[in-house]
């Protein structure tokens, strides 16, 4: 992920894509998956950026672009800031496909978490410049 930065410059965040590598089905509940393909949509309908992961936590970004940023986010929100951030600045984001498999331990995100995470797609593009 960090040899895609270095080597592009016009790439400002790299993010593993969860849904075009290798999936354990033991992974993504449905009622998570269909919830984040739902959001993905909406993310991607009203952002104009065509990621096919949007709320992947995995990701990778360039130190310029967070000087000077002040977080809005309290929790899984943040993945749809830093889309709108990147793509503020003028960079596009590349993903690049990842394993994912089942969470060891308890499932921290909760389904009121998929509101809040609309609520920030809505905020972000309501205030996109």
């Amino acid at each position: 992920m960090i040899r895609i930065l270095e080597e592009s410059p016009p790439v400002g965040m790299v993010c593993g894509n969860r849904f075009n590598g290798h999936v354990d089905k033991e992974a993504l509940h449905s009622v998570f998956h269909v919830g984040n393909r739902l959001l993905a949509f909406a993310h991607n309908m009203l952002n104009g950026v065509p990621l096919q992961d949007p709320l992947t936590g995995l990701r990778v970004i360039r130190t310029e672009i967070l000087r000077g940023w002040l977080v809005k986010s309290k929790g899984f929100d943040i993945e749809v800031e830093l889309n709108h951030l990147v793509e503020r600045h003028g960079f596009t984001i590349r993903e690049i496909p990842i394993c994912y498999r089942a969470r060891l331990g308890e499932k921290k995100l909760k389904v009121s978490d998929g509101v809040t995470i609309l609520k920030r797609i809505l905020q972000e593009t309501a205030f996109q410049n």
